[in-house]
């Protein structure tokens, strides 16, 4: 009796959602913080909070579960077919976000918010503020909220299902950016993010994508996609995106056949994970996930 009690309390289901809370609590905390701050300087204490609050839980959470993740976290260093591979989903990524944001502009949105939770705290246009904007918002967030994410969210859920994994650390993902209105495009962003790493192995992919998904997000501003769209056939430019889409999505596929017939002839792993769908109710229906949906929609209602 007293095993299964710890077998409980030890659960992915039940720890990793416990984590993420505990990690949006402190972000909306950290952003309240910094907005009240006057003096030093900003973009270095926001890179200074986002490793505290994304990676030393990350470390405390491993000592905790006695330095025994339910899937070991993938560190492994990239392959050459898996350096092709990440370049085509991330042509895949930004197709996938352009047209994301098309459908935002063609809708009256306003697109995603470039700063997340400090959005609120910084001045992203003074001129002598680019060091500081790479640091805290491209580098600090891909390296963190990859470790964070990929390396031990997606880790941990991946022994109930490598798609459970995905979309579970995509919503997660999604909820810490907390905007009802980017949600989708925060989890497709997530969901690219997930993939690539499952299929490389490797959280270095994520990383890679990440940065250039950050990047695009401060420097490659909406602006130029709606220039476009008021200059020419909103059709045509839809049009363009989906054929670009579809293609990037056709190497993708074809470069994945490719990478898991070299796993089936020199296996990466010594076990194959479950299936996902005999698992879905434990991963999605858990106690604690409701808690952190319920826990996103009030932080970002109070926001």
């Amino acid at each position: 009796m007293g095993e299964e009690k710890i077998k409980w309390y030890k659960s992915p289901t039940v720890t990793t959602p416990i984590l993420v809370i505990f990690v949006l609590i402190m972000l909306r905390l950290s952003s309240n913080v910094l907005a009240s701050q006057q003096n030093g300087n900003i973009f270095l204490n926001i890179a200074i909070v986002q490793i505290a609050v994304l990676v030393l839980p990350c470390i405390f959470y491993y000592f905790i579960k006695e330095r025994k993740l339910s899937t070991p976290v993938f560190l492994s260093v990239l392959k050459p077919s898996h350096i092709v591979f990440t370049i085509f989903t991330l042509l895949l990524f930004i197709s996938g976000s352009i047209l994301i944001q098309y459908l935002y502009i063609i809708g009256g949105g306003q697109g995603t918010s470039i700063a997340g939770f400090f959005d609120s705290v910084t001045d992203l246009s003074a001129e002598d503020s680019n060091i500081g904007i790479i640091i805290s918002f491209i580098v600090v967030p891909a390296v963190c909220e990859e470790f964070f994410f990929r390396g031990l969210v997606l880790s941990e859920y991946r022994s109930l299902g490598s798609a459970n994994a995905v979309i579970i650390s995509a919503l997660c993902f999604a909820m810490l950016h907390c905007s009802m209105d980017n949600f989708p495009i925060y989890f497709f962003t997530g969901i690219v993010l997930g993939f690539v790493t499952v299929v490389t192995r490797s959280i270095i992919s994520a990383i890679i994508i990440h940065l250039v998904s950050n990047t695009l997000s401060i420097y490659g501003s909406d602006m130029f996609l709606r220039i476009i769209i008021q200059k020419s056939n909103k059709f045509f430019v839809f049009f363009l995106i989906l054929v670009v889409f579809g293609l990037s999505l056709l190497f993708v596929f074809s470069k994945l056949e490719q990478i898991y017939f070299s796993y089936a002839e020199k296996p990466p792993i010594t076990s194959i994970p479950p299936k996902s769908f005999p698992n879905i109710s434990r991963v999605f229906l858990s106690p604690t996930f409701l808690l952190l949906i319920a826990v996103f929609i009030f932080i970002t209602v109070l926001r």
